[in-house]
């Protein structure tokens, strides 16, 4: 018999031993009989194309159960991730279709912050625009404009405060939109 056949026979006797057992421990802990079937597939999927690779410390048995315990809490955490994703989707189009000059809004808050931040001293405002709308390091504005690194991480706290003071009331209102 080849190395082939062997891994497959030897497979097949580890598959029909063990899916039930398997099956059925994963279905008390995700409560859903297609996603303890998907966990349970995707354990064995993954062991068909590690077979080779696999080296096992402990008895097989609980090398089994360990991997689909594994892929379960891998599961339940991407699954929460998505319904998080999709809760956020919901209440983000419901938003949207509750406002619908929200756009509105949303090009005169950036006309105010913009004006605002034209209004800043100049050098300040220099520092914060190539900090915030170039993207550039403290380090590269602090080389650019040669001044110290410190000067411009100042400088930008106190640009951040002075916009936080002039738009404090903006955030109250954002809140109840």
């Amino acid at each position: 018999m080849n190395k082939e056949a062997l891994k497959k026979k030897l497979f097949t006797e580890i598959y029909d031993t063990h899916w039930l057992k398997l099956y059925l421990h994963l279905l008390k802990m995700l409560d859903d009989e297609d996603d303890a079937k998907d966990v349970v597939q995707e354990v064995f999927a993954s062991l068909w194309n590690n077979f080779d690779a696999i080296s096992i410390h402990t008895s097989f048995t609980s090398y089994l159960y360990s991997s689909v315990r594994n892929r379960a809490i891998n599961y339940l955490a991407h699954k929460k991730v998505v319904i998080s994703y999709e809760k956020a989707e919901e209440l983000r189009d419901v938003n949207f279709s509750n406002a619908p000059d929200i756009f509105l809004i949303e090009k005169e808050l950036a006309f105010q912050i913009n004006s605002e931040i034209d209004n800043l001293p100049p050098k300040m405002a220099a520092i914060f625009k190539k900090s915030r709308l170039e993207n550039k390091s403290y380090r590269e504005i602090a080389e650019e404009l040669d001044i110290a690194e410190n000067t411009v991480k100042k400088q930008i706290s106190r640009a951040l405060h002075l916009l936080r003071q002039k738009f404090i009331h903006i955030k109250y209102y954002l809140f109840f939109l």
